[in-house]
């Protein structure tokens, strides 16, 4: 997937850069870090290849997810926003720095009108099946008043 995801990039000259395993762990962890110290949150996403495979049923269907979702991250990506392989290359992780909710709202809804214009309809479904957002340090917060909350029963 890797080198099909590197030639996608090359043939349609997006600018996009995909970090390694090794640096896009170690970004999430300076990023925690950055969050922590500045009060600030952010978004981590990941894109599982074997799941969206199983989900989407085709090979055909996969290599057109993702052809959307690079000309989706192509056209809509801010500056700030990260993308690296998972570990073993088994996916794709995006971090949307500064980041709620509601910037993974933003790229959804982006993500699912691009595939709507390609006439693709199948991204709902990764989505609705695959993709769990993770806002930190809300995802923080929520462990803590479950823990409260079971110590407290």
């Amino acid at each position: 997937m890797k080198e099909y995801l590197f030639n996608l990039i090359k043939k349609h000259q997006y600018n996009i850069s995909i970090y390694t395993e090794d640096i896009f762990e170690r970004r999430c962890q300076e990023e925690i870090i950055r969050s922590d110290e500045d009060n600030s949150s952010f978004v981590y996403i990941e894109f599982d290849f074997e799941s969206i495979d199983k989900i989407l049923g085709n090979s055909s269907n996969s290599l057109q997810f993702w052809n959307i979702f690079l000309e989706t991250i192509s056209k809509n990506r801010r500056g700030s926003d990260i993308l690296g392989f998972l570990e073993h290359e088994s996916g794709l992780g995006l971090l949307l720095l500064d980041s709620k909710i509601s910037g993974w709202n933003r790229v959804a809804g982006r993500l699912i009108q691009t595939a709507s214009n390609h006439g693709f309809n199948l991204v709902d479904l990764v989505l609705e099946k695959n993709v769990r957002p993770i806002v930190y340090p809300a995802c923080i917060q929520d462990i803590k008043a479950q823990e409260t909350e079971k110590q407290a029963q």
